[in-house]
């Protein structure tokens, strides 16, 4: 196997965390009934929820297509490709995230930053020790290059 050639992952979006975000909103209602001033309290949840999910602050990955792929290069470019064709070219840009479920990357690409999820249960196995691999070293595979945290690559 190749370690200099670029990872191929699937972006997780919105569907991925529905259940978790419904069961989430029920704790919080089921938690305001059960306190001590249980209208208040529950008047004030079901307000905080329906604006979040009005707002779509839940969207935290502004990706809708299901299909998305992102393809990130041992410079620290990456590509978005969603299923409808729109590419979007960018770099990895400030402080990335990873645990062994998933990994939070921030992308900056010509209309801004974008922080993408990417959940291991998605990846194939390799790619994504790759991708952990990379992040937690802070360097890419084969070129030395350094994931500041100020700012894009640097060599």
């Amino acid at each position: 196997m190749l370690h200099n050639r670029y990872l191929t992952l699937r972006i997780a979006t919105k569907k991925d965390f529905s259940i978790l975000i419904r069961v989430l909103f029920l704790l919080i209602l089921l938690s305001a009934v059960l306190s001590p001033q249980p209208v208040a309290l529950t008047l004030i949840a079901a307000l905080l929820i329906g604006t979040g999910w009005i707002s779509r602050t839940l969207g935290f990955s502004k990706v809708d297509d299901i299909d998305t792929t992102l393809s990130i290069f041992a410079d620290g470019r990456v590509s978005l490709s969603p299923a409808c064709g729109n590419v979007v070219e960018g770099c990895l840009d400030g402080q990335q995230w990873c645990t062994q479920r998933l990994s939070v990357l921030r992308i900056s690409t010509g209309d801004g930053v974008r922080n993408l999820i990417v959940l291991s249960r998605q990846q194939a196995t390799d790619e994504y020790r790759r991708l952990n691999v990379w992040l937690r070293r802070n360097i890419s595979s084969n070129t030395d290059l350094l994931l500041k945290s100020e700012g894009r690559v640097q060599s």
